[in-house]
């Protein structure tokens, strides 16, 4: 934004003393002396902060760019830096869901009048990097100004929440989901009306003496199922010694097939370096019953 006549200061110009016998200043003939420092000071303001600032006219061009805006632009790929007079809403706004429409309709309807705050959250991962930000657009009621449109990264608090949902639902040693992350995620599977096919392997310390499962071994066994499982089908810790996999639309011979590979497999894996070895039981299911039958809430658990 061009601010015309920034040279002037609030120690310029003639002072008298007021009545009080303080000194005042003495206002311009068309009372507008203060302004083009008032201008000064609100860019000045607006280039100070981290947000991102656009101020857009009551058509959505931009009026001002702040330089945290201008910045993030040239440095995300942007080769155009006349921002001055430029839409706005034509250069492309963020997607929410995947779509534009939504947001060009709320900043529109600030612009026209008819709502007075707009505020979207939207993602703007780079390659190398997750970012997300809070858009908010405040409508402002001046003559030649429709909006001013800020972009608040919220990305620290985006990635604290993450880490909470994922540590909610999943188990600390091993990053498999927790057991009632598995429990929701086979309730899901039944109501979409599939087949579940699920694979409760229970791991036994071989030796005697009343030996206790490690966690290395309890962490190997994770990772192979996980290697052996990818999403879409679900793997987790459901106990102490008790791992499951749970997959929809599994068919008799892949269910007996994933037992067998899932034996062979953790018997080699597990036995000669940790004495540990498993029993595994295969089934499918169709109701919430004998899912918890399969998952083993039926049997005794370690």
């Amino acid at each position: 934004m061009s601010v015309p006549g920034t040279h002037g200061g609030p120690g310029d110009g003639p002072r008298q003393a007021d009545r009080a016998g303080g000194p005042r200043v003495v206002p311009a003939a068309d009372g507008t002396r203060s302004v083009p420092t008032l201008l000064a000071a609100v860019v000045a303001a607006l280039d100070a902060v981290d947000d991102h600032v656009v101020i857009l006219d009551p058509q959505g061009r931009v009026v001002h760019a702040n330089v945290a805006w201008q910045r993030f632009a040239l440095n995300n790929g942007w080769e155009n830096p006349r921002w001055i007079g430029m839409d706005y809403l034509g250069a492309g706004v963020p997607r929410v869901d995947g779509s534009e429409d939504s947001v060009t309709a709320g900043i529109r309807s600030v612009l026209e009048g008819r709502r007075e705050r707009y505020v979207a959250e939207y993602d703007c991962h780079a390659p190398d990097e997750l970012r997300w930000f809070n858009m908010r657009v405040t409508r402002i009621a001046v003559p030649g100004v429709g909006a001013v449109v800020t972009h608040t990264d919220v990305t620290h608090r985006r990635l604290a929440e993450r880490a909470l949902e994922h540590r909610a639902t999943h188990d600390e040693l091993t990053g498999l989901a927790n057991r009632a992350s598995v429990q929701q995620s086979v309730a899901e599977m039944l109501r979409a009306g599939q087949v579940v096919g699920i694979l409760s392997v229970r791991l036994e310390v071989a030796a005697g003496g009343g030996a206790q499962l490690q966690d290395p071994a309890i962490r190997e066994a994770a990772h192979l199922l996980q290697e052996l499982f990818p999403a879409p089908a679900v793997t987790g810790r459901y106990t102490h010694d008790r791992l499951v996999v749970a997959a929809a639309g599994m068919t008799d011979e892949g269910l007996g097939l994933s037992e067998t590979i899932v034996r062979t497999a953790l018997r080699d894996r597990l036995w000669d370096d940790h004495g540990v070895d498993v029993s595994i039981v295969a089934s499918h299911t169709t109701d919430d019953h004998a899912a918890r039958a399969a998952l083993g809430e039926t049997q005794s658990e370690g």
